[in-house]
C-alpha cells in the first residue's frame, strides 16, 4: 500500500479572522477558513524565514464553534492635517488620524489541522521562531500537537471542513466558491497571487469507493482526477473510508 509521510500540525485559538482583502471600509467580513496565503505566512513564522513557494504543499482541516461580529475602531492616518494653536503659537502637523468604527466578523474557537509534505519541519513547529498566530497579528494561537504520520492511498475517501481547488466545482453541488489570495511575496513588492477555491464546511462528501448505506450520502458527481485518495488513517471512519487530504501548492 503506497504511503506518504507528512507532518500533521494542530493549531487552536480563542478567536480568529480572515478578512476579505478587497473590503476595507465598513463591515469587514471573514473567510470561513484561512486562505493559502495565510498558511504560507503561518509556516514562514514557524520557520523564521519565507520558504520558496514551490518548496512545500499543504492540506487542511479547519473547524470553528461559531461566528459573530464585534465593533472595532480603525485609525485612518493621512499625511498633512490642520494646524493647531498652543500657548499662543501656531503649529503645523505632518499627519492626521481619524477614528472610524466598523464591524468585523470573527470565528470563535477555531481549530486547524495542517498537513505538510515536509516532515523534516517538525522541530520548527515544536519551537516556532516567531509568535504563533492564526489570522491577524493579534489573533494569538497555540500549537497543541505536532505529529509525523503516514497518509495511506485508498480508492475512496470523504471530504469535509477543508479547502478544495476550483477544479472540483463541476463535480460538487455544495461548498462556497471564494476568490482567495494564494500567495503573497516578500516586501517591498509584496506580489499577490489570487485564485478561486471551494470552502467545504458542513457537508460531508464521498468520493471513489465506499460502503453504500441504505440512505445514499452526498457524493462527488464524477471523478475530478482523483482515482486514488490520500487519507489520514487516524481519522474517524464513515461508510468504510477515512477523511481525505487534498494538497495545495502556491504556484
Amino acid at each position: 500500500m503506497p504511503k506518504l509521510p507528512v507532518l500533521r500540525v494542530t493549531v487552536e485559538a480563542p478567536v480568529t479572522s480572515f478578512r476579505y482583502p478587497h473590503f476595507l471600509i465598513g463591515r469587514q467580513i471573514s473567510f470561513d477558513m484561512p486562505p493559502p496565503s495565510t498558511i504560507y505566512g503561518h509556516v514562514s513564522s514557524a520557520l523564521g524565514e519565507m520558504p520558496g513557494p514551490e518548496s512545500f504543499q499543504f492540506g487542511i482541516d479547519f473547524r470553528f464553534a461559531s461566528r459573530a461580529s464585534d465593533l472595532e475602531h480603525q485609525h485612518i492616518i493621512t499625511a498633512g492635517g490642520a494646524p493647531f494653536t498652543s500657548g499662543g503659537e501656531k503649529h503645523t502637523t505632518s499627519t492626521q488620524a481619524v477614528v472610524q468604527p466598523h464591524s468585523r466578523d470573527f470565528l470563535f474557537k477555531p481549530k486547524m489541522t495542517l498537513y505538510l509534505n515536509r516532515p523534516d519541519w517538525a522541530a520548527a513547529f515544536r519551537a516556532p521562531v516567531f509568535c504563533v498566530i492564526l489570522g491577524r497579528s493579534q489573533d494569538l494561537a497555540s500549537v497543541t500537537a505536532v505529529d509525523e504520520v503516514a497518509l495511506e492511498q485508498k480508492s475512496g475517501a470523504y471530504l469535509e471542513h477543508t479547502l478544495l481547488p476550483f477544479s472540483f466545482r463541476p463535480f460538487l453541488a455544495v461548498g462556497t466558491t471564494a476568490l482567495m489570495p494564494r500567495w503573497i511575496g516578500a516586501p517591498p513588492e509584496r506580489e499577490a497571487r489570487f485564485d478561486r477555491f471551494i470552502a467545504l464546511h458542513y457537508d460531508r462528501v464521498f468520493g471513489g469507493e465506499y460502503e453504500e448505506p441504505k440512505r445514499a450520502p452526498r457524493r462527488l458527481l464524477g471523478d475530478p482526477n482523483q482515482r486514488k485518495w490520500w487519507v489520514d488513517p487516524e481519522t474517524p471512519i464513515h461508510h468504510g473510508v477515512h477523511r481525505g487530504v487534498i494538497f495545495h501548492s502556491f504556484s
